[in-house]
């Protein structure tokens, strides 16, 4: 094989109401783009997903992986920081075992450091920043004649000792990007398993996987890749305008042709999925109307049933709501994300695109028209009190009252690199604790650590990261809120939940629960034919 890619997820991570759980379970939208791409390109590849390994064969043998494809080379994704230990660790193993075999690294947070990689760590042998189509392919070109790498576009890699960082010349364009499949999952391998129980965000081993689903409230979902790039300059976002230009020089936003993404939602109800995410609200206004209603229009012609989550960076318009209404999909909802109810935060933390009038107005047709709605709110941003995250839990509450078809949802900030926040810390009065790569490699190795609740940076004038945490959990945390839960009584059950999860009772009652089940009901008679077709 020319090349393998691993997804590797963040495998070592705890979380309170549940315990410890494996969490980037989803590869990067643009990784089966790229595999797609490497095959039309007459280069065999394929992808292998280590949490599937784990979860199918009890283990992670990756002398049994390397030897089963014999790649020439391995694609490691490191796309988000929280993969840097993992991802690193298993470049290691691969060279310990096979030192013939390079090792390329791509992803955002591997474009941020690729000179720090290259210098800490030997086990790199390669990395691509920014979009990576092209650069690939002629990587792949050159290492195989054994030439020269010194015109592969956006690639950093080390010659006679010294590291080399050719010009990012290269951008992912139209012709290319719309040429591409990005849900082709038979180029997974075993996809049928990713499907099934780990195409959601977190992945707990002790539990059957329909427990996890209803715990979670997540179906079987995969993003549709809309486009790339970004206008907006979100202070805490990886993805922000200011971070796509210093990564990939890319300075506008390319938008995929509705007909593409309509093949992609065919794709993903084939193979399996029951929910999806549209993760890119394209601007500007005329664009973006007239992309989505032309797309909801052709989802019901062709009655493809999936849950569909819109995100809307922009409140929707009366004939956006109608035309979502009528989706055959069950359970559809919109996200929007306003961040805090204080429209001075929203505005100082490049999020004010509409007040808070405007919001409830937008809600209140939602529910005129019978659309589901789910409002995020992020805790830990710049310039807020300790009275701003008490009155922002009062406000979701409010609107959760005030409004038949909502629910809100709030998180905790952590810090991205490449962020506005992070490259310009004394703009937001933040002091990061993590800055280079050997930070965020050295915090996720430590194990059992929190992605959930902690920040990595103090505040100017703010609540320190331990009292944001402690806030958090009584006014913002949902997980137990109901009306008739106080703090206290909200605490005692996370502190229940916990202790039920640490002594083992809820896979107790899972396994439990099963067995019965299982002795109820009358074995089915096994089916004739294939029973893992990959679907035409």
């Amino acid at each position: 094989m020319d090349l393998l890619f691993l997804h590797v997820p963040k495998f070592n991570n705890y979380y309170k109401p549940f315990g410890r759980f494996s969490f980037i379970n989803l590869p990067p939208i643009g990784l089966l783009g790229l595999a797609d791409f490497l095959r039309k390109n007459r280069y065999s590849t394929r992808i292998v997903h280590l949490g599937v390994e784990k979860h199918k064969y009890g283990e992670i043998d990756l002398d049994r992986i390397i030897m089963e494809h014999r790649p020439a080379m391995v694609g490691l994704g490191l796309h988000w920081h929280f993969q840097s230990f993992d991802v690193i660790e298993t470049a290691k193993k691969i060279k310990q075992h096979h030192p013939d075999v390079a090792v390329v690294l791509g992803g955002f947070t591997a474009s941020a450091f690729a000179e720090e990689i290259l210098r800490q760590f030997d086990c790199i042998d390669f990395v691509i920043r920014g979009d990576a189509e092209v650069p690939l392919r002629d990587l792949m070109a050159r290492y195989h004649s054994g030439e020269s790498c010194d015109s592969v576009p956006n690639l950093a890699f080390r010659e006679d000792g010294a590291i080399r960082m050719n010009p990012i010349s290269y951008v992912g364009d139209q012709n290319i990007l719309d040429s591409l499949c990005y849900t082709d999952f038979a180029l997974m391998k075993d996809y049928r398993t990713f499907v099934d129980s780990f195409s959601r965000y977190v992945h707990l081993d002790m539990l059957s996987e329909k427990v996890q689903r209803l715990l979670m409230e997540q179906g079987k979902m995969f993003p549709v890749f809309l486009g790339r790039g970004c206008v907006y300059n979100c202070s805490f976002c990886g993805g922000a305008q200011s971070s796509q230009k210093n990564i990939t020089t890319r300075q506008g936003v390319y938008l995929r042709p509705f007909e593409s993404v309509l093949d992609s939602l065919r794709d993903l109800q084939r193979f399996g999925f029951d929910t999806t995410v549209l993760p890119l609200d394209p601007p500007p206004a005329p664009v973006r109307e007239k992309f989505y209603l032309a797309l909801f229009e052709a989802i019901k012609k062709e009655k493809i049933s999936l849950t569909l989550e819109v995100e809307r960076y922009h409140l929707p318009t009366r004939e956006f709501l109608r035309k979502f209404h009528d989706l055959p999909g069950k359970n559809s909802w919109i996200t929007l994300s306003p961040g805090s109810h204080k429209e001075e935060i929203r505005r100082k933390n490049g999020l004010n695109r509409y007040s808070n009038s405007e919001l409830e107005e937008c809600l209140k047709m939602m529910d005129e028209e019978g659309v589901n709605s789910l409002v995020y709110f992020w805790a830990g941003q710049p310039f807020e009190t300790e009275k701003d995250l008490k009155e922002m839990g009062g406000y979701m509450r409010h609107l959760r009252n005030k409004f038949k078809r909502v629910r809100c949802r709030a998180s905790m900030i952590e810090i991205e690199p490449a962020s506005p926040m992070s490259s310009y810390p004394e703009h937001y009065g933040v002091m990061p604790q993590r800055r280079s790569f050997m930070d965020y490699y050295q915090y996720h190795g430590q194990a059992g650590r929190n992605p959930f609740l902690e920040m990595g940076y103090e505040r100017v004038g703010c609540p320190s990261q331990t009292k944001t945490k402690t806030l958090f959990c009584r006014h913002l945390c949902t997980r137990f809120d109901r009306r008739w839960a106080s703090p206290l009584v909200r605490k005692t059950l996370c502190n229940v939940a916990a202790g039920m999860w640490k002594s083992g009772m809820f896979g107790f009652l899972d396994r439990m629960g099963r067995a019965a089940c299982h002795s109820r009901v009358p074995l089915a008679a096994p089916p004739t034919g294939e029973t893992n077709r990959i679907p035409s």
